[in-house]
């Protein structure tokens, strides 16, 4: 085993070789600190002297990770954001905000229908608790309140109704008809409700099931209840796409009231009669903050009116 002295390895130095590795190109990473292209490179052979250890090749026009430089890069590359979150949460408790709650939301949904108004009634009764909000897809935001990272989420009903979470408390909320996106120029964008049986003949653009499966079963789970499947064109990798892909008048996609990226005027929204959908809101239940608690059992009492 060698023998290195970590004392040696600044955090500065650590921040320079995660960036190398990520642009693969000193130039752009030195553009990135605002250093020479020079400079940087000595800072990268003072950093492999110290370790004792070649972490890049150099080429003429790129620079690449040995298998030395790989496995340290993804062992740090994570540990530089949580330092940089750490640092921010210190900023925090400095500055008297010693009670704070994550937020997630689904990053389909329009934040103003219900996560804003919640934490701003919220807001009103605990001026003294920082909230801080987060979006992403709602397999992600499931794993992030899993694993501890956010406190609360609110997503969507389909994604919590078959599952059972140990310390992982939810309820519905926002009931809804299911709905269908559409092109303008789709002739079932004439109706104002629709039938499940409308869209027999109707092309689905869906979210791959390697990326959330719950929405292909839910999808199913409608359809099957008109007495067909559905004919599945295009498989998309988040629910942020789904609009980007109407390219067809027949094609169309599962959604509700609450769905955001509904801006164009190319496209519209039509209920389907007899369906069931909405959001959830969800919650650690083994957690020692009661802010947490009052979060949600003021959010139940003000979303649920």
């Amino acid at each position: 085993m060698h023998n290195v002295d970590i004392r040696n390895v600044s955090l500065g130095q650590i921040h320079y070789f995660i960036k190398v590795a990520e642009y693969g190109n000193i130039t752009k990473a030195a553009e990135y600190f605002n250093l020479t292209q020079p400079t940087l490179s000595k800072k990268i052979m003072s950093l492999e002297e110290q370790l004792d250890l070649q972490v890049f090749i150099r080429g003429k026009k790129s620079i690449t990770l040995t298998p030395a430089g790989k496995f340290l890069y993804e062992q740090w590359r994570n540990q530089i954001d949580q330092i940089e979150e750490d640092i921010q949460h210190a900023h925090i408790l400095q500055q008297g905000y010693s009670k704070r709650i994550v937020v997630a939301c689904l990053d389909s949904f329009r934040p103003e229908a219900f996560l804003l108004p919640a934490v701003e009634h919220f807001k009103r009764n605990y001026k003294d608790v920082m909230i801080r909000l987060e979006s992403d897809a709602a397999q992600d935001i499931r794993e992030m309140l899993i694993h501890g990272e956010v406190d609360v989420i609110f997503s969507v009903l389909y994604d919590f109704q078959e599952k059972e979470m140990t310390h992982i408390g939810w309820k519905k909320l926002g009931k809804c008809p299911h709905a269908v996106c559409m092109n303008q120029t789709n002739p079932l964008a004439q109706k104002e409700v629709l039938a499940i049986e409308d869209l027999k003949q109707s092309d689905f653009v869906c979210i791959s099931p390697m990326q959330l499966p719950e929405y292909v079963k839910e999808l199913h789970r409608v359809c099957s209840v008109g007495g067909f499947a559905p004919n599945i064109t295009n498989y998309v990798s988040s629910a942020n796409s789904l609009t980007l892909n109407l390219m067809a008048p027949n094609d169309i996609f599962l959604c509700d009231q609450y769905y955001a990226d509904m801006k164009s005027e190319d496209h519209c929204l039509v209920p389907i009669k007899n369906t069931e959908s909405g959001y959830i809101m969800a919650w650690r239940e083994d957690t020692d903050n009661i802010y947490i608690r009052k979060f949600v059992d003021l959010s139940l009492e003000f979303l649920g009116k």
